[in-house]
């Protein structure tokens, strides 16, 4: 396991890369015909200021790591990141997808289109935030398994941590300097 401060620089840049890339997604997902960039920043900011303190208060990758721990994988093999990543993109999800059904939709009861009878019927937040976990869901934890490396290889750098062993086998250790 790595040390609290590894998490917490992990925290940021895994905050950064997955506000950038969802907040493109979600907008080009929802069917927007372009992205406007004043609405880009302010709710990747939104996302990434969230998703940061959350991470920063609440352990999740130390969470999500135990998890996959817990199901016997080996640190550092794809087994171990996967399932690191679906714990911890569902956990990250539960509460950045609140803020950002919130922050998208608003709080109160809004009015949408029934599919089924075509009438227009309100819809509670929490009925949104569901509907949001449902459908993009696969896309938060593809977005999270491809930006967990890059995230984990940035904060190993900033701390100076070793990479976790490798198929049960110790990390490579540094030659001596001359």
């Amino acid at each position: 396991m790595h040390s609290k401060k590894y998490y917490i620089v992990y925290g940021l840049f895994f905050s950064f890369i997955v506000a950038a890339v969802l907040c493109l997604c979600l907008t080009v997902m929802q069917g927007m015909p372009h992205i406007d960039p004043v609405f880009y920043a302010m709710s990747f900011g939104v996302a990434f200021i969230t998703s940061f303190v959350v991470t920063a208060v609440i352990p999740l990758a130390r969470i999500a790591a135990a998890c996959a721990v817990y199901y016997d994988a080996k640190p550092g093999s794809v087994a171990f990141r996967l399932i690191q990543n679906v714990f911890f993109s569902t956990l990250i999800m539960f509460f950045l997808g609140i803020v950002m059904t919130a922050f998208m939709t608003g709080v109160g009861e809004t009015q949408v289109m029934s599919a089924m009878t075509g009438q227009m019927m309100g819809v509670n937040l929490f009925d949104r935030f569901v509907g949001l976990c449902l459908q993009f869901w696969p896309t938060i934890v593809i977005v999270a398994f491809l930006s967990d490396p890059a995230a984990g290889g940035l904060a190993g750098l900033l701390v100076k941590e070793k990479a976790p062993e490798v198929g049960g086998a110790p990390a490579p250790k540094e030659a001596p300097a001359a």
